[in-house]
């Protein structure tokens, strides 16, 4: 493995650079992939539930109806999460304006 600068890396410096980069994961970055992530989870229960209507494939429907319901509760509040952190960044990145200006 190279780095940016195309310098071999050691499995261990790899290991240790990747480290160091998740521990600068910010909580709006962790919210913002999971909420991308639960979408894709939703699109495929949907499309399951389609197979399964057209399969006649009763007891897989029904199991995946209730996932639908899970899925989209916790699609709707990681998406409240997101907006909360996002407000929150908003906010923040203003007030380091305006202490910059003074």
């Amino acid at each position: 493995m190279r780095d940016k600068e195309g310098n071999y890396l050691t499995i261990k410096q790899f290991m240790k650079r990747w480290g160091e980069g998740i521990k600068e994961v910010t909580p709006l970055q962790q919210t913002r992939i999971s909420f991308i992530g639960s979408w894709f989870v939703m699109v495929g229960v949907i499309i399951g539930l389609i197979t399964t209507l057209l399969t006649k494939t009763w007891w897989l429907f029904i199991i995946l109806l209730g996932s639908l319901f899970i899925t989209g509760v916790g699609l709707l509040g990681t998406w409240q999460k997101y907006s909360a952190l996002k407000k929150i960044d908003i906010g923040l990145k203003k007030m380091e304006v305006e202490n910059n200006g003074l």
